[in-house]
């Protein structure tokens, strides 16, 4: 978790962070504070606006952990397969190269 913790923030730093449960969570709930009890020099546009993405990150993930639930009682331990059908898809599928 420090490694991709780490890794995010120095090459992905405007992004939300991609560990949800430490990272997400943890900013959501300063944001929220900050917008409660914040100083009166703070941006709020700007609080409003990351906060407002990290929560749709965090609404996500409760609906695949959902998703998740629903498919292993479904197809019991067949549900495992998909992830790894669905890596071998990607891993052979040609991505286009980003424009410089």
């Amino acid at each position: 978790m420090a490694i991709q913790n780490g890794l995010h923030r120095v090459h992905l730093g405007k992004l939300p962070p991609t560990i949800l449960m430490t990272g997400t969570t943890t900013q959501i709930m300063l944001d929220a504070a900050e917008l409660l009890h914040g100083n009166p020099s703070m941006n709020r546009p700007v609080v409003i606006k990351r906060m407002t993405r990290m929560i749709v990150n965090l609404v996500a993930f409760a609906l695949g952990c959902g998703v998740a639930a629903f498919a292993l009682i479904a197809f019991g331990i067949w549900c495992f397969v998909l992830p790894p059908l669905v890596q071998v898809l990607a891993f052979f599928t040609e991505t286009a190269e980003p424009e410089a």
